[in-house]
């Protein structure tokens, strides 16, 4: 079972004693200290706090006989020979021997992991836990070595400096000594009746659980604290809104004046919107709405009229996107279309350059501002913010908006878009502090993209077909799970799989695109691949927002099956946009039948809503949730918080305004001004 990795679920803060740096624990010195400050612990509570990110089960024995390609397992083996040391590469080296049971012989290799040699020796036995390879049978890779069954071990994300062994022992120090120092968090009346661990309990089975049952009792308690604090904020932000007095704006130009404006006719469904953004923009009470639409919607265009109005009307208005390539694509969408005062803030700025932008927003010149997180920044102040809307709002939430909010010396309008499908039910709990638009229809004329399911020995006759068509001036993403090689994951990577296809087509150019570089260099790669310069575009799911290139007709995901239908679905949204057959190609393992399932749904339809509704009955709803957006723990973002624990908090956040104590208040009053900035009000 694989479980994601993230931000902290945030604990009392009343906790003093453990706020105490790492380094009063055992075997941690400065230099490791500084390795854990790398992965944002420092001291000890988020030590405990500190979630890994997968747990290997190694609480039985299997018998080389009966072991599964890609399979973890534990063998108490005997080894036959004297370990020898082979230099695959400069960079690689790999330890190898022979080892037996009773049923059969194997292989046991490590990479890079020369010390081993001389502790292990010819004749012993030992046990030996690890991955049997993916593609032979009888090939354990880089296995730890035990003298008796671990049981069921965490796996937490590493940094230079820091092994596995070496967290596992921090950990396990923290919590025979501090571990009794941790006060319950929620009240007692809660725990009963939603049957919950308590916290102490809590903590010390998600490092050390004895068996998955207890540790899916643990991850329920720590996500249902997790939700229920975001279901407070989300209430409290949805009453705060309902009391106050925001703008009344003038409509200076009417839906069809600005629609005769546009370079191309509006939908029935943006046509619906845009009335229900003018009733809003009109009314005092502030708009609080989001607009969710399938990929290419055309949602931009509702935000370009809400823009509009708030300029028209005297007011400044800001437009957070989560790129700076998507926040550089609006801002020359709105300089065309609207031609009035626009201003572009991205974090790579240079300092006279910001400095620059700041003086132009601060004095009020400024009427649009265009940016990344750069406009909730502590040092930049507006004259007059009237609208906030934020864009792809999977990647921004509650926290974001408040943040953002907060900059206006009065109560602004929000409008909110996203292009990632919700089911509607998940989309009640998790947004019930906003209104709801639909855009439930695509521009005429796109063509269905056609996508295909291609096994791994299919891969040479698809970029055959790929190649083909690139040759009649289409474009191409290629898009891969992983940056670089990664010993743990054996999938493709964006760099191995960019060099392949340089080498198999050496008259295409080509180029590479990763979250790693530079602002400038990923820019720049963008604007070439959009004047269709680059032919095929290799990458990370750093395009899955940004990119509009109609000419681009071909998406390519490796490894489909690392990755959420959701998150598919974005990906696929980057092709089809001009009125050529487009293809989407999902590269993928042989799987399970859930796996195959799942990918034969983006087969089957194109329609995000209906993949959103499949993958929230095969998977939960982890897919729809994330940190950023919500404030919360990857923990309750992670497939265990399932639908019920997600009712249940909500259920739980709305009873507890009625009846905690002003003491309990104050407690959540200091973790929500710490997460969202806000705070609980009562009579």
């Amino acid at each position: 079972m694989h479980f994601a990795i993230g931000e902290q679920p945030f604990y009392r803060l009343e906790d003093a004693l453990l706020q105490s740096a790492v380094t009063c624990l055992k075997g941690i010195g400065e230099q490791r200290a500084k390795a854990f400050k790398r992965l944002g612990v420092n001291t000890v509570i988020e030590l405990l706090y500190f979630m890994p990110r997968d747990y290997l089960d190694y609480s039985h024995l299997s018998m080389v006989d009966s072991l599964v390609c890609g399979e973890r397992c534990a063998l108490h083996l005997r080894v036959l020979n004297e370990p020898k040391n082979v230099f695959v590469s400069r960079r690689l080296q790999m330890l190898a021997l022979s080892a037996e049971d009773e049923t059969g012989q194997l292989q046991i290799v490590w990479y890079n992991q020369p010390y081993r040699k001389s502790l292990l020796r010819k004749g012993c036995e030992y046990i030996f836990c690890g991955q049997v390879d993916n593609n032979r049978i009888n090939r354990l890779i880089n296995p730890i070595v035990c003298s008796e069954l671990p049981g069921i071990l965490p796996v937490y994300p590493l940094t230079k400096g820091l092994t596995q062994g070496c967290i596992r022992a921090a950990v396990k120090c923290a919590a025979d000594t501090y571990l009794e120092e941790l006060n319950e968090s929620l009240p007692g009346s809660i725990i009963e009746k939603y049957e919950l661990m308590d916290l102490r309990q809590a903590i010390h089975t998600l490092h050390f659980p004895q068996t998955f049952s207890r540790l899916e009792a643990s991850r329920k308690r720590l996500a249902f604290e997790d939700l229920f604090v975001y279901f407070l904020a989300v209430n409290t932000f949805k009453e705060k809104r309902k009391s106050q007095k925001g703008i009344s704006f003038k409509i200076h130009e009417t839906i069809e004046e600005f629609e005769k404006k546009l370079p191309f006719n509006l939908t029935k469904a943006q046509h619906r919107v845009l009335l229900e953004l003018e009733a809003d923009l009109k009314d005092f009470r502030p708009m609080n709405r989001l607009i969710q639409g399938d990929v290419g919607s055309g949602k931009t265009v509702l935000a370009l009229y809400a823009l509009k109005v708030a300029a028209s009307s005297g007011y400044q208005a800001a437009f957070m996107a989560p790129t700076e390539i998507l926040a550089k694509q609006h801002f020359d969408s709105i300089k065309n279309i609207l031609g009035t005062e626009v201003c572009l803030l991205s974090g790579s700025m240079k300092k006279s350059e910001r400095d620059a932008a700041y003086s132009y927003i601060e004095t009020g010149r400024a009427k649009i501002i265009v940016g990344t997180h750069a406009l909730i920044q502590p040092g930049l102040k507006f004259l007059n913010l009237g609208l906030v809307i934020t864009d792809e709002q999977h990647r921004f939430g509650v926290r974001q908006r408040a943040q953002l909010v907060s900059k206006s010396n009065t109560v602004p309008d929000v409008l909110i878009m996203s292009a990632t499908p919700i089911p509607r039910t998940l989309s009640m709990l998790l947004y019930g502090d906003l209104e709801l638009s639909m855009l439930d229809e695509l521009p005429p004329g796109r063509l269905p993209i056609k996508t295909h399911i291609i096994s791994k020995n299919k891969r040479a006759a698809m970029y055959g077909f790929i190649y083909q068509q690139l040759l009649k001036d289409m474009q191409a993403y290629v898009v891969c799970p992983l940056i670089d090689y990664s010993e743990r994951f054996n999938v493709k990577n964006a760099i191995e799989v960019f060099n392949e296809l340089v080498d198999r087509f050496p008259n295409l150019s080509i180029g590479l695109l990763h979250g790693s570089m530079s602002t400038y260099d990923k820019a720049a790669i963008a604007a070439s691949f959009r004047r269709g310069e680059i032919k095929m575009l290799v990458s990370t799911t750093v395009v899955e927002v940004g990119l509009d290139v109609p000419s681009a007709t071909i998406m390519v995901v490796e490894n489909a099956e690392q990755f959420g239908l959701a998150q598919l679905h974005q990906l696929r949204g980057r092709v089809g946009r001009g009125k050529v057959q487009s293809f989407c190609f999902l590269v993928c393992e042989e799987g399970s039948n859930m796996q195959n399932e799942r990918l034969q749904i983006m087969v089957q339809t194109s329609d995000g809503f209906e993949i959103a509704e499949r993958d929230l009955e095969l998977r939960g709803p982890g897919e729809f949730l994330g940190t950023r957006q919500h404030g919360l723990s990857e923990l309750s973002a992670s497939s265990y918080a399932n639908m019920s624990v997600l009712l249940e908090a909500k259920t739980a956040a709305a009873e507890f305004i009625n009846y905690c104590s002003a003491d309990e208040i104050k407690r959540f009053n200091a973790r929500l001004k710490k997460i969202y900035n806000f705070e609980i009000a009562k009579n």
